[in-house]
């Protein structure tokens, strides 16, 4: 399962582990994301998990292999 989190600062600013995340697939975590970005970063994500970087309708519809966004942990 591939997994991204888009502003994993805003979640995790460092004094936890992700390791409970990380058991569940591949991950990849980014302190944030411009909005530039979001497409590129979760392009081939199965789970999307975001606090504060904002998904547009644009962003989901051009995200190839999506199935869930999370907006908190």
């Amino acid at each position: 399962m591939n997994i991204v989190v888009l502003d994993g600062y805003t979640l995790n600013p460092g004094d936890l582990s992700w390791a409970a995340l990380q058991s569940l697939g591949h991950c990849e975590i980014y302190d944030r994301t411009p909005a530039a970005a979001v497409v590129e970063r979760a392009a081939h994500a199965e789970i999307v998990l975001t606090n504060k970087t904002l998904l547009t309708r644009t962003h989901i519809a051009q995200i190839t292999i999506y199935r869930c966004t999370g907006d908190r942990l």
